[in-house]
């Protein structure tokens, strides 16, 4: 009688347990299907989330830190680093004086660097973070999350750099030291056309 009582509590957890593994590995595949088939389209660019080298950057305006429009179309014939990033994103914060060193000596030669809050809601820790470590490149607010679309990544930061022909000419997952003399090598090679 016990045997056949532990055999009945054993199937029904089985089944319960069983039905919600079943659910989470169905909602693990349609998210993956999804983000491997989603298709953005905005200023005539078609994204599939990922760029080959060479591909056009798609273009999107966003508002800076002082209220106003700006976007890829306002740096034309410039080198264009457009990093992804967040204000509770440690390796994001530890980045930025490297791209402010990095703006700072390749401005005068035509490049610039679009860095993109993916911060949602207030901008105010934004606008202290860029304050507080005296950030003098553009400061773009993503709050509607418009070019986090066009841009897609399972990663943050994330870093495209856009030659002065508007391609793709390299793309950046997770953290990079900007002020090294391998990315200033880089950059002379870009810069100079």
């Amino acid at each position: 009688m016990k045997s056949t009582v532990l055999k009945e509590k054993r199937s029904t957890h089985l089944k319960r347990h069983g039905l919600l593994y079943l659910l989470f590995v169905v909602a693990i595949a349609v998210f993956v299907y999804r983000a491997q088939n989603s298709v953005v389209s905005h200023s005539g660019s078609s994204v599939n989330g990922s760029f080959e080298v060479g591909s056009p950057a798609p273009k999107f305006t966003l508002r800076n830190l002082q209220g106003n429009l700006e976007g890829i179309d306002d740096y034309k014939d410039k080198v264009i680093i457009v990093n992804f990033w967040a204000t509770w994103c440690a390796p994001c914060l530890e980045e930025m004086p490297a791209f402010e060193k990095l703006y700072r000596r390749y401005r005068s030669q035509g490049l610039t660097v679009l860095a993109v809050s993916l911060d949602k809601g207030d901008s105010s820790k934004v606008k202290k973070f860029v304050d507080k470590n005296s950030l003098t490149f553009p400061v773009l607010l993503d709050l509607d999350g418009i070019a986090e679309k066009l841009y897609p990544s399972f990663t943050i930061p994330f870093t495209y750099v856009i030659d002065k022909k508007g391609r793709v000419a390299a793309r950046v997952d997770g953290a990079k030291n900007w002020a090294s003399n391998e990315t200033f090598a880089a950059l002379d090679i870009l810069v100079k056309g």
